[in-house]
């Protein structure tokens, strides 16, 4: 018998993107959005699908990409978003595209 009281499961489904990125930026020190540069389609296809949590490589394979195009395409998203990490990237795409 544990002396530790239940805790129930927490999984990433029972967030919303809007609600980890609020509490992401509160942390964070960036308040307001840096400018944003003109995205590709191809860039804002595979900054949802890393949102949603694909690996790079399940990027590449369900786009029919190399590894390396799309890992060359997510470093372009974060530079145009402005970001400064994948996360940050992440949370910019889905206040500016739901």
């Amino acid at each position: 018998m544990s002396v530790f009281p239940a805790v129930p499961v927490v999984r990433r489904e029972d967030f919303a993107p809007e609600v980890v990125c609020e509490v992401y930026e509160l942390g964070s020190h960036r308040r307001t959005p840096a400018a944003v540069k003109e995205l590709t389609s191809r860039q804002v296809t595979i900054g949802r699908m890393m949102s949603t949590g694909a690996k790079d490589a399940a990027i590449a394979r369900d786009l029919g990409l190399s590894l390396r195009t799309v890992r060359a395409e997510i470093s372009a998203l974060i530079a145009g978003l402005g970001a400064k990490s994948r996360f940050q990237a992440g949370c910019l795409l889905v206040r500016r595209f739901g």
